[in-house]
């Protein structure tokens, strides 16, 4: 429990109940005034120069819960008088547009695909009336203040929630109502509320038990509409590795980066292009091009079981170089594969790879063209032999 050591009781209740400033108390225990939290008489120390003007418990006894009560009181107070006697009184939360299509994407997103900005109200163009202690509309909790309108009662109020080292429950915070939480600490807290309105914000403390550095939200809106999702102008650059098959044969498979709402083939004589969205092209180039054999069945050296490397490490050869009369390391076009009577594919191992491979590690997307492939681009499909 924080006991705010640090700080002074200024305020107390007078015989009527009213909060009242230390200084306009007589001095002493002839001051009237009782401890906000425990109701224990106390005394009014208003006269010294040296120290800050206070009231403290009589007999020396003390009480945890003075300050939090102290701040708790005069925030109600303070806030309510505000906002009565001011021709303007403001709100400020942050109002996130989100993408368009974030529901529904699919790409891997590095931030929140949106545009943030400041919203502020002056919430008397809308509210009259500012009372303590008023229950809820719709559950069975009393409010510390309640601003609504008394020439407009259909409209939403709005119920401000002050704490000291006690937040409110979740139940009464998700209930539907517009709430705004805060947290007092001090009496500077409170001016600056009077002053300037509500504005979200958070505040930096060290937290001692932990020996951790900590931000605290001071400020928490609740029931208020802080976001859409109807930008449309948001985009990001996303990472992808490109496969790209040509009617030779013949493929390219390489890193890429798009905008992510202009995903499109890179090359219009491409036959087929597989684009698979991850910054790590490990193991992918295996793979997809079975995926391309698959679809159009065009034959290439790359793909032939007969196409392995060389014992030198040179690279790779065909070690039916002998039988095909070709030289050994002769650099040759790997779509002769297509007149080649060699030709093989392992089919089971192809089999495995496009099934459990591709489609379990990593996520794909595309757009396409009169085919119904989801993880391809594709023109109209066109003679390739």
């Amino acid at each position: 429990m924080q006991k705010h050591s640090a700080y002074r009781l200024t305020y107390a209740l007078n015989g009527t109940g009213q909060l009242v400033d230390v200084d306009d108390v007589p001095v002493g225990n002839k001051c009237g005034c009782f401890c906000p939290a425990c109701k224990e008489p106390l005394m009014a120390k208003n006269q010294g120069i040296k120290r800050m003007h206070h009231f403290a418990h009589q007999l020396g006894t003390e009480c945890d819960y003075a300050i939090e009560s102290m701040l708790h009181l005069l925030a109600k107070e303070k806030i309510r008088e505000a906002f009565l006697s001011k021709s303007e009184f403001w709100i400020e939360f942050e109002y996130k547009s989100f993408c368009t299509n974030v529901e529904k994407c699919r790409f891997l997103r590095y931030n929140e695909c949106c545009e943030s900005k400041k919203q502020r109200f002056n919430i008397k163009q809308f509210y009259d009336s500012c009372e303590q202690e008023i229950p809820y509309d719709n559950i069975n909790r009393r409010s510390d203040l309640k601003i609504f309108s008394s020439t407009n009662p259909q409209r939403n109020p709005i119920y401000l929630e002050f704490f000291v080292t006690h937040a409110s429950d979740l139940e009464k915070l998700h209930s539907g109502n517009k709430i705004i939480e805060i947290c007092i600490e001090s009496e500077d807290d409170i001016l600056q509320l009077a002053e300037s309105g509500i504005v979200e914000s958070n505040s930096h403390y060290v937290d001692e038990y932990n020996d951790l550095e900590r931000d605290l939200q001071k400020v928490r809106f609740y029931g208020f509409k802080r976001k859409d999702y109807k930008n449309s102008h948001i985009s990001n650059e996303i990472e992808f590795v490109r496969y790209i098959l040509y009617k030779s044969g013949k493929t390219q498979c390489f890193q890429d980066v798009c905008d992510c709402k202009r995903l499109a083939k890179s090359k219009t004589s491409s036959l087929l292009e597989i684009c698979i969205h991850t910054s790590v092209s490990f193991g992918l180039y295996e793979q997809v091009r079975y995926i391309g054999f698959q679809k159009f069945k065009i034959p290439n050296c790359i793909l032939c079981k007969n196409y392995v490397d060389s014992y030198s490490g040179m690279g790779k050869i065909c070690r039916m170089y002998k039988y095909l009369q070709i030289p050994q390391y002769e650099s040759f076009d790997t779509a002769r594969a297509k007149t080649c009577r060699y030709f093989a594919i392992e089919q089971e191992e192809m089999q495995s790879v496009v099934k459990n491979g591709l489609k379990e590690c990593y996520t794909m997307f595309c757009e396409q063209q009169g085919i119904d492939d989801i993880f391809t681009l594709q023109s109209t499909p066109r003679n390739h032999k």
